[in-house]
């Protein structure tokens, strides 16, 4: 992750947020598709499902976030100036990827995303920039349950 240091972080317009967050419900769902076609995930064949439901969740959010786009005022400027790291760790790998590192690539993923929808939330003075992190929040919420319950599912039949 980069460091804030002393560079300022951009000032994030609800446009911004949304295009940000396309890009990064983009990168989601072309990781999750690699990650089901993983031959460890494709072992067990549960989990590579709910990878495959992940890209298909994460490509709903982006048709969504995309039919919002042409329509959005750009003027809305967030008064708290927000860090955009890279929280999405890298799915290219030299070798193949485990059960177990496919799984926790996923929750680090999800944790990530929602910690900048939750800080985005909490530190806008727009209520539709705040609706919006808040509902995208969620989403994360939603996709990190259906990942634990993968991980139990993993840890109570072991990893291939």
């Amino acid at each position: 992750m980069a460091s804030m240091g002393s560079i300022a972080p951009p000032v994030v317009s609800l446009r911004d947020l949304l295009a940000r967050t396309l890009a990064m419900r983009r990168e989601a769902c072309a990781r999750y598709r690699r990650l089901a076609a993983e031959p460890a995930v494709r072992a067990a064949p549960g989990i590579a499902r709910a990878f495959s439901k992940l890209a298909v969740l994460e490509a709903e959010q982006a048709a969504r976030i995309e039919r919002d786009l042409p329509d959005l005022d750009v003027g809305t400027i967030l008064a708290e100036q927000v860090a955009w790291f890279d929280v999405v760790r890298d799915g290219a790998s030299s070798g193949p990827v485990s059960l177990e590192d496919a799984l926790e690539t996923a929750r680090f993923n999800e944790r990530g995303m929602r910690a900048i929808f939750e800080h985005v939330a909490a530190t806008s003075p727009n209520e539709e920039v705040r609706m919006r992190a808040l509902g995208f929040a969620l989403s994360e919420t939603r996709h990190l349950a259906a990942i634990e319950e993968m991980v139990e599912a993993a840890q109570q039949g072991g990893t291939p």
